[in-house]
């Protein structure tokens, strides 16, 4: 199965945390470099967030390196803004647009979502998402 790792992990490893989500992402890049995917969304956040030249340089060779799922917008949209709403109606608070759209491709792909970020778990909660959260307890 494919891992859709998302930009809270990605922030952790490059910045060279001792986390527990650092070191998962250190561990699937030296053993399945193969199975860690990103979308648009992720690389584009990752690299807006790069804080210098270098960083930005480091940023656009990984992100280069890895697996691009596509965003499809004819099937994505939808169903981003699909998960949203559920959520909603359930009573419960989707933050970030954004992880709603990484959530419905990670659906469409069937991959996994690896985050630090508890709105996954809202949307897994609300849906048939998958997920391997770092979130802190």
């Amino acid at each position: 199965m494919r891992d859709l790792l998302d930009t809270s992990v990605w922030v952790e490893f490059l910045r060279g945390t001792d986390s527990p989500a650092s070191r998962y992402v250190e561990s699937r890049l030296v053993a399945e470099p193969a199975t860690i995917a990103t979308t648009e969304v992720i690389a584009m956040e990752l690299l807006a967030g790069a804080s210098g030249d270098d960083a930005l340089a480091h940023v656009e060779r990984l992100v280069d390196s890895l697996t691009l799922v596509r965003v499809v917008p004819a099937l994505d949209f939808p169903a981003a803004a699909a998960l949203h709403r559920r959520a909603r109606r359930q009573g419960r608070t989707v933050r970030h647009l954004n992880d709603c759209l990484i959530a419905a491709i990670a659906l469409r792909t069937g991959s996994v979502v690896v985050h630090r970020d508890a709105d996954f778990e809202v949307l897994a909660a609300t849906s048939g998402l998958q997920t391997r959260s770092f979130v802190d307890p």
